[in-house]
């Protein structure tokens, strides 16, 4: 008798090893983008599969039967899904606000949930299987898995992960089961492949659809994407607003609120000719910085996938600002940006506050330095903070001061701006930042731009004095210890 793939003990184990791995990695994806990106969720994902992995070997070394163990891979992938669609449905099954974090410990339960079941599956199918293969099977078996889960990690890194999770979800599915659980049954496996394949067309717009709807976003989904680095979802109409992660990361247009904060960022420095703009781009921050008579703005995105995407989703207002020769957009790493020899006038943090450890990189008194060493004698760099000076308590007023103490490691000039996100300038002994209104008034009506939607007048309100120097009291007796990469105590 002519035995078919299935059948052999050795390919279930590769099947195997791809359906877990793949399993695995899809929900570490999905369990990120809950958490807002925290890494946290690794720690959770990995202990939990931990454990479902060991009960379920548990029970599989006195389980048996060779048929068990081949249906365990698509069953692996079917709870996964179900996994998925609980980390989806967090916001809605926990009871958390549009917008904020699901902690592992305020869901508990759904983590388990989510989780354990198909770690389970996949534990108790290696005993089984490893069994069939005689003497020393268990370290044969171990072999054959794990290059089964690299096959995986390759498939999934390289094609299937920008796919999206449900697209991915559905094509492995159809890969594992066409090997087929049930050898004297290759015609289930093939429809039952083909049905996979067929659904892995409008899945993923499904589970976007459904996974907006329980995160209890306003509006309709127009757009959605998964990037090898994040979750983007874009709301319909306008202004647009852009989800990363499950966060409210920008709206755009958003006029009233990006123009006179973009122009004061750019008034901050009396001639800055070469800036360097990090995180400027999603909220169109960088259309109002671009009206400044500058000779370059370099915009740096980490995700190399968020300019070509915003320039398709915004739209003309958007493509006109990067159709300007004088502004270049760079996807890379902020800190490889800063290893570029070149001099700026102006650097500015505009990215997300450092609520995970890889955000927290550029907030790090090691950043810091880079920065120090690219900016010109009388550069500035300007750091966004997302907590108000009308209230620095709790974990805001933390915050802050460790922001400062960092940056005064550096620069022996840091300057406070108030307003509804903190600015936090620092700079060498030339810096020639100020909050005066007077002062920034001028340079404004020196460079003579002329913009609809700004007013010098509006410069006193900005830099409110009595404001400032009710944060500069503050400001300057902050005490904290200071953010670095080996104590990330900002995040």
């Amino acid at each position: 008798m002519i035995r078919l793939p299935a059948d052999n003990p050795r390919i279930a184990l590769i099947v195997l090893g791809i359906a877990t791995g793949i399993g695995q990695a899809l929900l570490l994806r999905e369990a990120m983008a809950a958490m807002g990106g925290s890494e946290l969720a690794w720690g959770t994902v990995m202990s939990l599969w931990l454990l479902g992995m060991a009960i379920g070997s548990r029970i599989g070394v006195r389980a048996g039967g060779g048929a068990l163990g081949r249906a365990l891979a698509p069953a692996t992938l079917l709870l996964t899904g179900i996994g998925v669609l609980l980390f989806r449905a967090a916001p809605a099954l926990t009871g958390v606000a549009s917008g904020e974090t699901v902690t592992a410990w305020q869901a508990a339960w759904l983590w388990a949930a989510a989780v354990v079941p198909p770690a389970l599956a996949g534990g108790l199918a290696f005993p089984i299987l490893a069994g069939r293969l005689g003497s020393g099977g268990a370290g044969r078996g171990y072999g054959l898995e794990a290059a089964g889960a690299l096959l995986g990690g390759v498939a999934l890194s390289v094609v299937l992960a920008p796919l999206g999770t449900a697209v991915a979800l559905c094509l492995t599915g159809a890969a594992v089961v066409l090997i087929g659980p049930w050898p004297r049954a290759r015609s289930v496996s093939i429809v039952l492949a083909a049905a996979l394949a067929v659904a892995a067309t409008v899945s993923g717009d499904l589970l976007a659809t459904a996974g907006w709807r329980w995160a209890g976003h306003p509006g309709e989904l127009a757009h959605w994407r998964e990037t090898r680095q994040q979750r983007l979802e874009v709301s319909a109409g306008a202004p647009t607003a852009l989800y990363a992660d499950g966060r409210l990361a920008a709206t755009f247009p958003d006029p009233f609120t990006t123009v006179p904060a973009a122009h004061l960022l750019m008034l901050l420095h009396p001639r800055p000719e070469r800036v360097l703009a990090v995180g400027c781009l999603a909220d169109g921050t960088i259309s109002t910085m671009a009206r400044h008579p500058v000779a370059e703005i370099l915009v740096v995105e980490n995700d190399p996938q968020l300019p070509p995407l915003l320039r398709e989703w915004y739209g003309p207002p958007l493509a006109e600002v990067l159709a300007d020769p004088r502004v270049r957009v760079l996807a890379t790493d902020p800190v490889r940006a800063l290893d570029r020899p070149a001099s700026w006038d102006l650097i500015v943090l505009r990215d997300s506050d450092p609520i995970t450890v890889r955000h927290n990189r550029t907030r790090t008194v090691e950043f810091f330095e880079r920065c120090r060493a690219r900016l010109a004698a009388d550069g500035a760099l300007v750091v966004w903070l997302g907590v108000p000076d009308t209230y620095l308590g709790g974990s805001a007023g933390r915050l802050l001061e460790v922001m400062t103490s960092s940056l005064r490691e550096v620069f022996p000039k840091v300057l406070a701006v108030p307003g509804e996100n903190i600015l936090l300038v620092a700079g060498g002994p030339a810096m020639d930042a100020t909050v005066d209104p007077a002062e920034l008034e001028r340079r404004w009506r020196e460079r003579g731009i002329d913009d609809e939607l700004f007013a010098p007048e509006m410069l006193e309100l900005l830099v409110d004095p009595r404001r400032a120097a009710d944060l500069a009291r503050v400001v300057g007796a902050a005490t904290a210890p200071v953010n670095t990469m080996e104590h990330p105590r900002a995040v």
